[in-house]
């Protein structure tokens, strides 16, 4: 899980020797002495330990289903935090190239890549695509692809949605769960139409991703590009099935 050797072991010490002192579990645990405070305080911080006051202090084990949790709930939080600092880093970059009024070549080189990973190797990729967009986001899908998608990445797409992208997605209704069309509706709006059988996305107006499933490899692969001329074609074609009755 992320735990270093001397954290699962002094875990694993406190679990069979109950409450115990720092040397008691540094001797169950074969941890040096001068190393169990802070390895026992790493532990506390991360939901897997008690620390209970006294002379000398004494370390009690939490409960694996519960220090799991806590322990998941940990990174999600450190994980949040380093989003955050990531995205503020990001738009003082973007601020400062701005105010410098910096010049930069626009990249339309074809940038292909086949996957032979499978559709959740493609789904990552969908995911970064939809955390870098600025202006828009285009679908359109099946109604299992979608499903697989909101219940992905629904935060990434709330968050977009939250900064000001425009998110518009064709796909047939019938047969998705009433509650991933509901979570949708909440950040994007939805066109029910029959019989799709592509999988398209489009991102602002310079990113194209494709996917199929392969007849040769029997899983899903994808093509993406950053073709502006492309997403305009393509794009055109999304406004008229948008528009049509």
């Amino acid at each position: 899980m992320g735990l270093s050797e001397y954290e699962a072991r002094a875990y694993l010490g406190v679990l069979q020797s109950g409450t115990a002192t720092a040397k008691e579990i540094s001797d169950a645990s074969d941890i040096p002495q001068s190393r169990v405070y802070d390895v026992l305080e790493s532990l506390e911080s991360m939901g897997f330990v008690t620390i209970q006051p006294g002379r000398p202090k004494k370390f009690g084990p939490i409960e694996p289903e519960l220090a799991v949790s806590q322990y998941v709930q940990h990174k999600r939080n450190d994980l949040e935090t380093e989003i955050a600092r990531s995205r503020k880093v990001g738009d003082q970059f973007i601020e400062k190239l701005d105010g410098q009024q910096f010049q930069y070549r626009q990249n339309d080189e074809i940038d292909v890549f086949w996957s032979y990973k499978g559709k959740n190797y493609i789904l990552k990729q969908f995911g970064q695509y939809c955390s870098n967009a600025t202006d828009e986001i285009r679908m359109i899908t099946k109604g299992n692809s979608f499903e697989r998608v909101v219940q992905s990445h629904k935060e990434i797409l709330q968050d977009r949605y939250e900064h000001g992208v425009d998110i518009r997605i064709i796909v047939p209704h019938d047969g998705i769960n009433d509650m991933v069309l509901d979570t949708a509706s909440e950040w994007a709006e939805l066109r029910d139409r029959d019989a799709i059988e592509g999988r398209i996305y489009l991102f602002d107006s310079n990113r194209v991703l494709i996917t199929w499933l392969s007849d040769q490899e029997d899983r899903f692969v994808a093509m993406a590009t950053q073709s502006s001329q492309l997403e305009m074609t393509i794009g055109q074609l999304f406004e008229l099935s948008w528009s049509s009755p």
